[in-house]
């Protein structure tokens, strides 16, 4: 019987066939997890370096709204360079890694000569999902020698149009929690890996980057720790010294990469070592928002500057470091993006094979498989990273000192040699660049992804009627939130904007149509005019195309004077504590939410 819904399929099929023309004029990655925070920033090196990305990922703890900006900040800032301005195609399956079904389906869908509509996981077209979307951004310098290099692949016409690579994020990521729940952490962050490389194998596709962790190197480590420390194939301390299932299961799914590469000499696989990311991009428009409760410092500084805490709570004051404080490795995560795409290159550009019965000077002759640290080999103590997120936020952070915890290191750092030397890697920015741009991040987008996200879907109500909706859609609880963030939002802008520099002047901020939308927003809530659309001049939250290429960026922000940081003392308000203490960090943990859940 011929099927009832052959015009949907026929229209499927349409739709697919266009996709995959469009894929064609490109190389292609495919990146798990990467509408989470590092997939998200790499995502979009990945784009700058000329390479389409599909990605796959369930949203448990990310949102696709990420991957729009991502589109835009690529659009944007290939017009500002004066280049087409047209940019490769991000392509998004939500889809969960532990199915053998659904990764198959994914990847069927991009490397099968006939497209089967019904049994493939169908993706959605970011750039047309984004095409009519604008934001307004933040002024930033661009520079054409710090961006990301073109992709070999980009050169060699007949890989396009079929995945190459993998990049692999996806993951449960909470150290606590992974002690409470660890047959999750070991099916999602273990079982799913072999899911993966059995979907890879199928599909002859021989080239992967997997997402590790510092914490790998468990406990009794210290400064300037390098790769040799822990190493796989039973060389190195191995996972002897790791205290919770969380790092157990990164070392698991390096080792199980290793014996694959092994297996499979033609098969080439980097690990990447992250020490404590941190930061955003630039332009304010993409960051960390994830789901759940912060468990590194800087998200709790986040938290105290928001006074959604009454102060961050430093352990330890007597670590044989300059201020007693402990003292971490902080990364940038644009930093961690661009070592992702010189892992890529490495890892693409394949070794000549050692000749048999052979074997490199003084090296392993396996040498498909490669692990590096990314960290700055530089460390920072938790008051100079409160001291730092002060000078960005133009005030006062309080915090309280007390004993440390036991177990805690004074100090924990990476050595970022091997990477240098192999990959041509180095980490560009400093503490101040990272706690600047998270500033950024949060000032823009105080409560992430989402509030902004649904507020643009109510784009052409006038502003009473969208105080009214916020709440009767469950945005916000009561109009009197709506209220609130509106001049919360507005609250942190003109802060910026009578902030001075150095000399005593005032500094100027371009951010007029985003204030003007926030005002406009927050008359109706004193009677403002009842049929005026609050979104008409922002093309962030509007269905309307934004300026044309050239167009000066439309959302600026100004950093306020240093203020001193106070101390809060003991019989102040105390509130739950998480676990901030200068612990090593899990790779991608989550560094920056902007909302609670």
């Amino acid at each position: 019987m011929p099927s009832t819904n052959r015009p949907v399929e026929d229209s499927l099929q349409k739709k697919a066939e266009r996709f995959r023309a469009e894929i064609k004029s490109f190389p292609v990655c495919l990146v798990t997890g990467g509408a989470g925070y590092i997939g998200s920033h790499t995502v979009l090196e990945l784009l700058n370096a000329g390479v389409a990305v599909v990605v796959i990922d369930n949203l448990c703890n990310s949102h696709m709204e990420s991957l729009c900006r991502v589109h835009y900040i690529a659009r944007t800032e290939s017009q500002r360079l004066q280049q087409s301005g047209n940019v490769p195609p991000i392509f998004f399956h939500q889809a969960d890694i532990r199915s053998a079904k659904s990764m198959n389906q994914v990847f069927e869908f991009w490397q099968s000569e006939t497209i089967h509509v019904e049994r493939a996981a169908f993706p959605v077209s970011i750039g047309e999902v984004s095409a009519n979307k604008a934001y307004p951004m933040l002024d930033y310098v661009l520079n054409p020698a710090k961006r990301a290099q073109q992709s070999p692949q980009a050169k060699d016409s007949p890989t396009w149009g079929r995945i190459t690579a993998v990049i692999h994020f996806a993951a449960l990521k909470a150290v606590g929690e992974s002690i409470t729940k660890p047959l999750e952490y070991y099916e999602n962050n273990v079982a799913a890996l072999v899911v993966l490389l059995k979907t890879m194998k199928a599909h002859a596709v021989n080239v992967l980057i997997f997402s590790s962790s510092a914490v790998v190197y468990g406990v009794g480590h210290e400064a300037g720790i390098t790769e040799e420390t822990v190493q796989v194939a039973g060389k190195g301390s191995g996972g002897g010294l790791l205290t919770n299932p969380y790092g157990r299961s990164k070392w698991m799914s390096e080792e199980i990469i290793n014996d694959y590469c092994v297996a499979e000499p033609s098969f080439h696989a980097i690990s990447l070592r992250y020490f404590n990311p941190t930061g955003s991009h630039p332009s304010g428009l993409i960051g960390e928002d994830p789901k759940g409760t912060p468990n590194n410092i800087v998200p709790v500084i986040l938290q105290a500057y928001q006074r959604r805490r009454s102060r961050v709570h430093v352990f330890g004051f007597n670590y044989d470091t300059s201020d007693g404080t402990g003292v971490r490795d902080y990364i940038h995560v644009s930093d961690l993006a661009m070592g992702h795409l010189a892992a890529l290159r490495k890892a693409t550009k394949q070794p000549d094979p050692v000749p048999e019965g052979e074997e490199l000077d003084g090296q392993d002759p396996i040498s498909n498989y490669n692990v590096y640290n990314l960290g700055t080999g530089r460390g920072y103590s938790v008051l100079e990273i409160i001291k730092a997120f002060s000078n960005a936020a133009g005030t006062a952070i309080p915090f309280t000192v007390g004993e440390a915890r036991a177990g805690d290191l004074g100090t924990v750092t990476a050595s970022p040699d091997k990477a240098a030397s192999d990959l041509d890697w180095r980490a560009e920015f400093d503490l101040q660049d990272m706690c600047r741009d998270v500033f950024n991040w949060a000032a823009a987008n105080p409560t992430g992804y989402e509030t902004l996200r649904r507020l643009s879907t109510m784009s052409g109500m006038n502003s009473q009627e969208m105080r009214r909706q916020s709440v009767a859609t469950g945005l916000f609880d009561r109009e009197e939130d709506f209220d609130n963030f509106i001049t919360t939002s507005l609250n942190s802008i003109d802060n910026t904007n009578n902030a001075k520099d150095d000399s005593g002047r005032r500094r100027s901020s371009h951010g007029t149509n985003f204030s003007n939308m926030l005002k406009k927003l927050r008359s109706a809530s004193l009677g403002g005019d009842e049929g005026e659309n609050p979104f008409g001049g922002n093309y962030a939250l509007s269905s309307g195309h934004g300026p044309g290429a050239g167009a000066t960026p439309r959302f600026s922000m100004a950093w306020g004077e240093k203020h001193q940081t106070d101390t809060i003392t003991e019989g102040d308000e105390e509130e739950e504590e998480v676990d901030l203490g200068p612990t090593l960090s899990p790779s991608a943990s989550r560094t920056l939410p902007m909302r609670s859940k």
